[in-house]
């Protein structure tokens, strides 16, 4: 699992890690839209995050066009998808190495 300093366990932590903090940028990119136009407080688009509540679908389905690059929804799989990444990489890190 060592290749050049670099462990397998410690990337797949990595990447996991870098794509929640991009599911959170594209739910960002979303609800502060929602927010802005006061839909939903940002208590409630915090919600949003991990899973699709009605008011979550009904937020999102308010939204204009003027969100960058015309990104109007938000899949909370995104988030979920990365979480576990990220656990497992975690995992995967803190067992100890076999030599």
């Amino acid at each position: 699992m060592m290749s050049n300093g670099l462990r397998t366990d410690h990337i797949v932590a990595f990447a996991g890690g870098l794509l929640v903090l991009l599911s959170l940028g594209w739910w960002w990119l979303i609800f502060s839209k929602v927010v802005e136009n006061d839909y939903l407080t940002i208590g409630q688009a915090v919600t949003c995050v991990a899973g699709a509540t009605d008011l979550c679908s009904l937020a999102q389905a308010l939204c204009t066009d003027d969100h960058l690059y015309g990104i109007r929804w938000y899949a909370p799989e995104a988030f979920w998808a990365a979480a576990a990444i990220l656990a497992v990489g975690t995992f995967l890190s803190t067992r100890p190495s076999r030599l």
